[in-house]
């Protein structure tokens, strides 16, 4: 069995997750660590027994032993360390969203391909064994045609979650409450009901001091006819659980966080559960509920390892992740001109609103 040299740069909340992920796969092994704060580079190489950890990410990237570069730094500097791990002949697996513009994405794209890596991110909802029934179910038809699919995300930030961060910023978050917080089940949706060709939305700043959206709310309308509506928001009193909602001519499934809560569909017993009221999520602390992703980020790092082999496929690879920060992009659009956004967007456009 092949064993790949990983490293991580970026060592901020979200990074310990992964590391933690690398710990579950078995051809993987943590080489080395980076973080403009040296500080957090050592303790996350020494707590998580890397060989090495840099200030500098072009000094890990020089590694002949790191084939894998997890990406894990402020969302709209993705692109930078994703291009230069492949021009260094690199594989990336970058975390949400894969970056903030399209031009950059589309540049991720380019240089992995022309480098012969591979370009994968990390949307581990995907890989919840909850999600995945009900993708099966939608492929295969039993819950017949699709007529409207709904993402809700009813949460809460305090101001010092935005105050002096980049968190809520135009040039490292891209956006606010949809492009953060919202993005996984823009993804879903996404992948769920197939390519969004019309948004049209609303996003404010309504409860916070920031530059971006606390609220943001879109409908959509699918390439399949479909309709959705999607909203993400920082602002819910004490935070909520999110909802993804799926109905078809056959069935209605509903999804409250990651559990199956209403599932009625033609000819079939329930897959209902019962939610815990006590359940930890992020609705209202950015670091509660994460180690719920472990094991579903590393089932796409293997996924990862196995398209590297040629023995499979990635969960999502870059121009699948770019899906959903295209529909999100529509949205602020749609809030700068008060117009319906067609999609495919020129990349070129103007960003944010």
């Amino acid at each position: 069995m092949a064993e790949y040299g990983f490293g991580l740069v970026g060592c901020g909340a979200i990074s310990g997750v992964h590391l933690k992920a690398l710990e579950m796969v078995e051809r993987a092994r943590l080489v080395a660590t980076c973080d403009i704060v040296e500080e957090r580079a050592q303790k996350a190489a020494e707590e998580y027994g890397a060989d090495a950890y840099y200030t500098e990410f072009n000094d890990l990237l020089a590694r002949d032993d790191i084939d894998v570069v997890h990406v894990t730094t402020p969302s709209g500097h993705h692109h930078v360390v994703s291009i230069a791990a492949s021009e260094a002949g690199k594989h990336s697996f970058v975390t949400k969203p894969i970056d903030i513009t399209l031009p950059n994405i589309d540049a991720m794209i380019e240089a992995a391909e022309a480098n012969g890596v591979k370009l994968a991110a990390a949307h581990q909802f995907r890989a919840y064994d909850s999600h995945l029934q009900l993708k099966r179910a939608i492929d295969e038809g039993r819950l017949g045609e699709i007529h409207y699919a709904n993402a809700f995300v009813p949460w809460w930030r305090p101001q010092d979650y935005y105050t002096d961060r980049w968190q809520g910023t135009w040039e490292l978050d891209g956006g606010g409450a949809l492009m953060n917080q919202a993005v996984h089940r823009v993804d879903l949706i996404v992948w769920l009901i197939g390519n969004v060709v019309e948004v049209c939305g609303y996003a404010a700043t309504r409860a916070h001091d920031m530059e971006t959206e606390d609220i943001g709310t879109a409908a959509l309308l699918f390439e399949s006819g479909a309709h959705g509506v999607i909203q993400g928001t920082t602002l819910t009193y004490k935070g909520m659980d999110t909802r993804l909602e799926v109905h078809g001519s056959k069935g209605n499934v509903v999804l409250t966080s990651e559990t199956i809560t209403h599932w009625d569909i033609e000819g079939e017993e329930s897959l209902a559960e019962e939610r815990g009221r006590d359940e930890e999520t992020s609705a209202a602390d950015p670091t509660a509920g994460l180690s719920d992703g472990i094991a579903a980020h590393a089932v796409q790092v293997d996924a990862l390892l196995d398209w590297i082999e040629g023995t499979g496929e990635p969960f999502v690879s870059g121009p699948d992740a770019r899906r959903a920060v295209e529909v999100i992009l529509a949205l602020y659009s749609s809030q700068r001109t008060g117009e319906k956004i067609a999609l495919p967007l020129d990349p070129e456009a103007e960003v944010g609103f």
